[in-house]
């Protein structure tokens, strides 16, 4: 893959060095990286290991120099045509954004990501101009929160990551004699170690660390202080040490200003102060680690701040900041340890470095928003190749994940393809799943639509049924029509069909599905439904559902979601959804919903209390299930269960956290298909036919049926009797489920297949 990065100068600091870490691993892979920036130390190194440098203005804001930056990146993108183009700081990421609205030549358009390193202080005109590309990886949740808050960025699409630290490089072993003799430090003497830039923002731990340097030099005669960074308060840093320094009548205070070699520094220290990058690098050389910074200050690292460190990328955004005395205590509190204390602390932090925070997982967590850049949809110029209409745009994860799955599945299969979608809310979901997408219900803009397109897939999801709403038939029917008369071809794409009521709307249904190019249904249900409407049945094709070609998120990442929800030991999943959905007809009323509750927490409470693991309630759809989920851990919290509703962003993500569950509850259809693809045994709820279908076909027996118009008495203790038989058997389902879901994912690719046949 040819990748570019484009940023602001590579002179020494956190992010500078997290491109440069990034680099060295990417090339240490074999990609090809251009790294583009006005230069600095860490421009050389990086040349040094095989990167190649281009030197333009990207370090101001001045107009004339952003114009050369944009012509220079417009020359060097054009002639070498980079697979990513990866920006890491705001004007470089302005520039790009322009380039990547603009530039298109004989049908090449690079994909363009970027990194957010920091929340930046924003206005009104920088939300207007800022771009931060078609996915965005941040090195913390408080930035994730914070694109969303500021700019409204679909969280779909913020990828998180962390601060790679090359463990060879800042390791105990390293030599640091050469600090020692340029500072005429004595090896003997403790010393304090502070790092970070000594800029107005930075520099606040800094000044309080000298403030308090004559009550260390008194307490501790035998400690010397060392401040390494450059920046704009460098000068001031400088002459209010010298001050103290005379006061002390020692210089106890060291200033190093801004160096290349900081894992010397990391090395040197018996006590490390700083927040971010430099105090994980001090971690990572086997140091103790005070983090303070202008943001705040946890104290010393150790268990009982991993929770608020790692949220914060160890830059304590939200929390206190500290205090001369509360600098003064920390750092005593490390110095009045034994030797074979400080060396454990120091043991711990290099252990959890190496756990968490490689420079090989960071590389992971790159090139797998790459990957997943590069394989899916890209916005484009003139007629489409395909429109896809469905259930999208009214908030619901499984829907959603349908138009997703389909077209990322195209984009793979048919790489340039030219994909629109038909939705709710196409402004919010065009930023969501990279899509030109159109309001579903601007008829004539639809019709305009189609007719410059060669195919309608009509797709995934219970489209073509009455039971919760006739309109909703008669829309698809209508859409299909209408795609008909534009001269588009019509794809009825693994449809779940029926129950279908009324006699009209079976009419209506076999006349589009009969005059559909091609037609597949999701299961064997669906086609017995057709056939009986009065479809031929050699018209019809069973396939799968398109969720099956969706991938889990990694175990680690998981492991994290799972953590950042407080559950640290077994837990299980509960998917519920209410009998009355607001905008659609009821399929049942109050009593019903009460009902559900009750036995949701009676099952809930009996399996957390038999097995002692967690209930995790998932609500899918957050405009509808909240409520009734919310109430549920209520009730369990109520009587001791610690029970926690989990809301997830994406559909990978809901995937990987079921991978890691005992077993699901499942209401919601979607569920079931996304338990089943990780191989997580479920327990169907079947308030609809299709959930019960669905399990049937993926050949498991534990699905408690719900009435329409009532909820079953028994309905609590078949959940709890299917959960006693999938926990005693969890192995032999698991290994059933994943052979089962790999046949559908066959089965879903047959569909992607058949596309190409049609446009």
């Amino acid at each position: 893959m040819k990748i570019l990065m484009v940023t602001m100068s590579m002179n020494i600091g956190g992010a500078e060095t997290h491109i440069l870490e990034l680099c060295r691993e990417l090339i240490s892979r074999g990609e090809s990286v251009t790294l583009a920036s006005f230069g600095g130390v860490y421009a050389d190194e990086a040349v040094r290991f095989g990167v190649r440098h281009v030197t333009l203005p990207l370090n101001t804001k001045n107009p004339a120099a952003v114009m050369r930056a944009y012509r220079g990146l417009k020359k060097l993108i054009l002639d070498e045509r980079f697979d990513v183009v990866h920006a890491h700081a705001r004007i470089p990421a302005f520039i790009c954004g322009l380039l990547h609205d603009h530039l298109r030549l004989d049908g090449y358009k690079f994909r363009f990501v970027t990194t957010a390193h920091l929340d930046f202080s924003t206005n009104a005109l920088w939300r207007k101009i800022s771009r931060w590309g078609e996915r965005v990886m941040v090195v913390s949740d408080d930035i994730a929160d914070y694109l969303r808050a500021e700019y409204a960025y679909p969280r779909e699409r913020i990828y998180k990551t962390i601060n790679g630290i090359d463990t060879a490089k800042f390791s105990p072993e390293v030599d640091f004699s050469g600090i020692l003799e340029a500072h005429g430090l004595d090896s003997s003497r403790r010393r304090i170690v502070y790092m970070s830039r000594l800029d107005s923002d930075r520099a606040d731990a800094a000044f309080k660390l000298i403030g308090i340097a004559p009550r260390l030099a008194e307490k501790y005669p035998e400690c010397d202080i060392v401040i390494v960074g450059g920046g704009n308060r460098l000068d001031e840093a400088k002459s209010l040490a010298g001050e103290v320094n005379a006061q002390i009548g020692r210089e106890i205070i060291k200033i190093a200003g801004a160096v290349s070699n900081t894992n010397e520094y990391c090395s040197a220290a018996d006590v490390f102060i700083g927040v971010s990058r430099s105090a994980l690098e001090a971690m990572s050389a086997a140091r103790p680690v005070i983090i303070a910074g202008n943001q705040g200050a946890l104290g010393v690292f150790d268990e009982s701040v991993i929770a608020p460190a790692v949220a914060t990328n160890f830059c304590c955004r939200g929390h206190e900041c500290a205090t001369e005395d509360s600098l003064f205590s920390d750092i005593s509190s490390v110095l009045d340890m034994t030797d074979a204390e400080r060396e454990a602390m120091g043991e711990y932090n290099r252990a959890f470095i190496e756990k968490y925070y490689t420079t090989r997982r960071m590389a992971d967590d790159y090139a797998q928003m790459y990957a997943e850049t590069v394989a899916s949809p890209a916005l484009y110029f003139g007629a489409p190749d395909v429109v896809i209409s469905g259930y999208y745009g009214f908030g619901n994860l499984g829907d959603e994940s349908l138009l997703d799955a389909i077209s990322t599945s195209l984009a793979k299969e048919y790489p340039g393809i030219k994909i629109a979608a038909l939705t709710k809310d196409p402004r919010r979901d065009s930023k969501r799943v990279g899509l030109r997408c159109t309001s579903r219900f601007n008829m004539l803009a639809v019709f305009l639509l189609l007719c410059r397109a060669k195919l309608l897939i009509s797709g995934g999801g219970s489209l073509l049924q009455d039971t919760t709403s006739k309109r909703s038939l008669r829309y698809y029917a209508g859409i299909m029509r209408m795609a008909k008369a534009a001269r588009s071809k019509v794809f009825v794409f693994a449809n779940g069909i029926g129950p279908i009521k009324h006699e009209s709307n079976k009419k209506l249904t076999a006349r589009v599905i009969s005059q559909a190019d091609s037609v597949s249904v999701r299961d064997a249900d669906s086609v017995a439904e057709l056939v009986a409407i009065g479809v031929a049945e050699d018209k019809i094709r069973q396939s799968a559902d398109p969720a099956f070609a969706l991938e889990p998120v990694s175990p680690e990442r998981s492991r994290e979601h799972i953590a950042e929800l407080g559950v640290s030991g077994g837990y299980f999943a509960v998917s519920v959804r209410p009998l009355t959905i607001r905008g659609g007809e009821s399929i049942g009323g109050e009593a019903e919903n009460r009902a559900i509750i009750e036995k949701i927490t009676e099952s809930s409470l009996a399996v957390a209390e038999k097995y002692g693991i967690t209930p995790v309630l998932v609500p899918m759809q957050t405009s509808a299930d909240t409520w009734i989920c919310d109430e549920i851990v209520g009730r369990l919290k109520s009587v001791g269960v610690d029970a926690v509703t989990y809301s997830p962003r994406t559909a990978a993500e809901l995937m990987g956290v079921l991978a890691g569950a005992k077993f699901a509850i499942a209401m919601r259809l979607h569920v079931v298909v996304f338990a089943s693809s990780v191989g997580c045994p479920v327990i169907g709820v079947s308030y609809d036919p299709k959930v019960e279908s669905m399990m049937r076909g993926l050949g498991q027996e534990y699905c408690a049926k719900l009435q329409r118009d009532a909820v079953e008495e028994n309905l609590a203790s078949d959940i709890i009797r299917y959960a006693d038989e999938v926990l005693e058997n969890g192995d032999e389902i698991r290994r059933a489920l994943r052979e089962k879901a790999e046949r559908m994912r066959e089965a879903s690719q047959s569909d992607i297949n058949a596309v190409g046949n049609l446009i």
